[in-house]
């Protein structure tokens, strides 16, 4: 075996000889080296010279260096980072951009429009060219940049091309350049040069130096066109396809080239998973291992150990969103040791989630406090010590001045690695590829310092943030047998077979957008992308025959029908000689999974008796067994418990209680409607000020931030607005009142065969009897009382604990701002409340109490028997709030429906 079949010919003939291989992307560069060396390894040689392959880009940086060692130029060519300052700078001391927060954004805009320019050698044209007012200040903006350049003897990456042709013209660089390029250059991978590219390649050729384009190209054996009926179909067809072809062709690769990739990627790893690598489904598997990788990288902030550690620095200077405080305190990131996880996980879940009033943000030294306080807090004490190594650094860091970019990037680096930063033990592979990733971004952001400007911690994070999200990130090749990439990744690289999605009309070309700071008409005329359809398209077409020749095998495919409409193959496919073929008819389908039959067991078991005790929960056990006796069972038996959501501030629960408390301790104070009529309104007001402090004194004295106090002012302020309006409907009652009872707790009290405790809101005394009174803040109708499953039974209940003869009514206190407030319920005759409600079923109120106690005593005992059937008082309405549906397994496309019912009528349904 001679090894060329690793590297196409020409390749590896260039190679051979000393030449240069120039590819147009990184991708091509990398496996063109990695298939040298498989070719050398497979001639049997022991050693042999590294490949001389670069990108297009880092071949110019590395003839630009060489220039610059040897005393040939002087200017210092910016990264990417240092350009987006110099733009910064420009757009920040224009006074017409003075209204916009940051400039970041728009700097980013110009330095492309900038590279745009300079690929079509458009500079000296830009500055004579007409436009409407964007266009006038870019090339303001330009103007400025370039004086700048030449004045602090800079140099863009984009201008490098024109700079080497002229440094060529000089005739000093001719020697260098031959030596760097051993008087050869072969070119990969470029559909298309852009004019700087070209007269920089002239220039070369004037020098004698050898430059040659290599096409690669592979005989077609088998081009198909494939016809699915949607998208989804069409993914799913593809992966059983490359399933099917590396089954029967081992050791081949195949690429999936994927317009707008970007967008699809979560898709296509899922799909791609689920057909080639079923078992990285498995929570515990090393997603590192499949048979399948993807080129394109993501941004480097969105690696989760990197997010982590931006999370950490600015933790050192300003509080964290309690949801990311809740991430770090999970993380295996953040002084993680094995000992300490389940601590660090409970104290999330039930001290700081649970914490009497959750803030929205944590700082680091407040964090300190709660976990001080902590029960658990001897089970995490590695943890802890770093916390509190971690905050005196920040407090160092604090007092600070404004210092070099390079020496916040120290502090960085010194604040991780008090903060314990980084995975537990050894890093993985791509754990330790991410560190070396972090490691070049805070050498980057030290290159900032090329104008001498100080800044502060905050600006230099920013600055290193922005660093983060403009850097691509991929772990390096596992040489996975399937490649995902876009069509221009697939450049320079041949593979085995080829499958290409979306080759349809709407998808393929894709659309491509002009330059809004450039005037329109010399983008026309320089022939720049996104300004002439038919240009774009002849663009593409080299692209598709380009990838067309990049294997043996190739499939396009396409979905007749998306959401934007029915569509045709792509015009760009016409004339690449393929076999037309449907979806169906490709792939065979796949197998009918096996169903196997359900054992059936007799359940004979009994339900384990109730113990003799009172049971927690109150009149929420009927409420549960009226809406469905399996959901009382589960919650009320079995505890199975739902996953509470958490809020800043208050949640709803504390304060409907301080609500509740409020009216107790006022009404204990005043008793009486006379005494209430009795007080001015400043007395009341006095009055009721100081109930709702008593009322919110626990959050109150939890307060320790500035965020807390200014919480509990606006909290105060709409509880007493809230009680202001209830204690003027109260005055308005016709019957005098005295407040018996508030909040009074009945302990023991039997219903059947069940034994309870329940707490009363309120009982007023009335001329004849007692009025029972529920407080509540939100919505509620006394029609909730009247059916054989009711949906709010407390005050059922308590009305069947009260003395038939004293009852004179029950009702809903709506304590609630605007229309709705009101006392809502029944009575035994006019007068008692305000407008009460007329009863449907029973004639007197004495008679529908029998009535609840027959209800009431029913759904005790089927609830004392272990009744557990699925059975919802209102299906599937009832469920749609339910968290125990897991459980019952529940068919969740009637809740879909009945979303789509609602959404198509308008009314509601009703719910438990």
């Amino acid at each position: 075996m001679d090894g060329r079949g690793l590297l196409p010919d020409g390749i590896a003939e260039a190679l051979e000889q000393g030449a240069v291989v120039v590819t147009g992307n990184q991708r091509a560069a990398r496996a063109i080296r990695r298939g040298w060396d498989r070719h050398n390894s497979a001639l049997g040689l022991t050693s042999w010279t590294s490949a001389a392959v670069m990108s297009w880009d880092a071949w110019l940086a590395t003839m630009w260096h060489r220039l610059l060692v040897d005393g040939q130029v002087a200017e210092m060519m910016l990264n990417r980072s240092q350009e987006h300052v110099v733009w910064r700078t420009i757009l920040e001391a224009d006074d017409e951009l003075a209204s916009l927060r940051t400039v970041d954004s728009l700097a980013v805009m110009a330095a492309e429009a900038w590279r745009l320019i300079c690929d079509y050698d458009g500079q000296l044209r830009l500055q004579e060219a007409v436009g409407n007012s964007d266009t006038r200040s870019f090339q303001r903006w330009a103007h400025t940049f370039e004086r700048l350049c030449q004045a602090e003897r800079f140099i863009a990456q984009a201008q490098l091309e024109d700079k080497l042709r002229e440094e060529l013209e000089k005739g000093v660089a001719r020697i260098g350049f031959s030596e760097l390029t051993a008087g050869r250059v072969a070119l990969v991978g470029f559909d298309q040069m852009t004019p700087s590219q070209s007269v920089l390649v002239e220039a070369l050729l004037s020098t004698g130096i050898h430059v040659e384009e290599l096409r690669l190209a592979i005989p077609a054996e088998r081009r198909l066109l494939v016809e699915a009926e949607d998208d989804q179909e069409e993914l799913f067809i593809a992966a059983r396809w490359v399933r099917r072809f590396l089954e029967e062709n081992a050791g081949a690769t195949v690429a999936v080239v994927v317009p707008g990739l970007e967008s699809e990627r979560r898709q296509i790893d899922r799909v791609l998973q689920e057909v080639l690598a079923p078992e990285l489904e498995d929570i515990r598997a090393d997603n590192q291992i499949g048979p399948y990788e993807f080129s394109l990288g993501v941004a480097l902030i969105e690696i989760p150990m990197i997010s982590i550690a931006f999370d950490l620095l600015r933790w050192s200077s300003e509080p964290l969103p309690v949801e990311r405080v809740s991430g770090l305190l999970l993380s295996p990131y953040f002084a993680m040791r094995s000992g300490e996880r389940s601590a660090r996980a409970e104290f999330d879940a039930f001290e700081l989630r649970k914490a009497r009033m959750l803030r929205p943000e944590v700082s680091l030294h407040g964090l300190l406090e709660l976990m001080g306080r902590s029960k658990r807090r001897s089970k995490f004490p590695q943890l802890l010590g770093t916390l509190r190594a971690t905050e005196r650094l920040a407090d160092r860091l604090q007092g600070l001045d404004a210092r070099s970019h390079a020496e916040w990037a120290e502090k960085m680096r010194e604040v991780l690695t008090t903060a314990a930063w980084g995975s537990w033990g050894k890093d993985s592979s791509v754990e330790f590829q991410t560190r070396r990733k972090w490691e070049s971004a805070l050498d980057e952001l030290a290159t900032l310092d090329f104008d001498g400007v100080p800044v502060d911690f905050a600006q230099a994070l920013g600055a290193l943030e922005r660093i983060a999200r403009q850097t691509m990130f991929a772990p390096e090749s596992r040489q996975a047998p399937v490649q995902v990439m876009g069509p221009l990744e697939a450049a320079g690289s041949t593979f085995d077979a080829v499958w290409f999605l979306h080759a349809g009309e709407l998808s393929w070309p894709m659309p491509t957008v002009s330059s809004s700071l450039l005037p329109w008409h010399l983008q026309r005329e320089l022939e720049m992308p996104g300004t002439d359809a038919r240009l774009d398209s002849e663009r593409t077409r080299r692209i598709t025959e380009r990838i067309a020749a990049s294997a043996s095998t190739i499939v396009f495919s396409y979905a007749k029908e998306l959401a934007e409409g029915n569509q045709r193959p792509s015009p760009l496919l016409l004339g690449l000689s393929q076999e037309t073929i449907r979806a169906a008819e490709l792939v065979e389908r796949e197998p009918q999974r096996l169903i196997v039959e359900l054992e059936e067991i007799a359940d004979t078991a009994q339900v384990q008796a109730l113990p003799d005790r009172v049971l927690r929960g109150g009149a929420k056990v009927l409420e549960l067994q009226a809406a469905c006796g399996f959901r009382a069972f589960a919650e009320k038996r079995l505890w199975a418990t739902e996953l509470e959501s958490i809020e800043p501030g208050m949640d709803a629960r504390e304060s409907g209680t301080a609500v509740h408390k409020a009216l107790e301790i006022f009404w204990d104070e005043v008793k009486t409607q006379d005494n209430l009529r009795s007080m001015s309104t400043e007395e009341r007001n006095e009055a009721l000020a100081w109930c709702v402090a008593q009322a919110l004194k626990k959050p109150a004295e939890a307060s320790a931030t500035d965020w807390d106090e200014a919480y509990m002012e606006v909290q105060s302020e709409r509880l007493h607005r809230l009680l202001s309006g209830w204690l003027e409907l109260e005055l308005e009652r016709g019957l005098p009142f005295e407040v018996k009872l508030s909040e009074k707790e009945l302990k023991d009290v039997r219903v059947g065969p069940l034994r309870l405790s329940v707490r009363m809101d309120r009982v007023d005394l009335v001329e004849g009897g007692e009025v029972l009174i529920d407080y509540k803040t939100g919505h509620a109708s006394p029609s909730d009382w009247l059916t054989p499953r009711p949906d709010a039974p407390q005050l059922p209940l308590y009305a069947i604990l009260t003395e038939a003869d004293k009852l004179q009514g029950v009702a809903f206190g709506l304590v609630r701002a605007g229309e709705g407030r009101g006392l809502k319920g029944y009575a035994v005759g006019d007068g008692v409340l305000p407008k009460p409600s007329k009863l449907k079923d029973a004639p007197t109120l004495e008679d529908q109490v029998d009535r609840w106690r027959e209800v009431l005593v029913a759904l005790a005992e089927e609830f004392y028997s272990g009744d557990a059937r699925v059975s919802p008082k209102t299906y599937p309405g009832t469920c749609a709030h339910c968290e125990q549906r897991i459980l019952c397994r529940l068919d969740v496309s009637l809740l879909e429906e009945e979303d789509e019912q609602e959404e198509g009528s308008g009314a509601g349904v009703s719910r438990g």
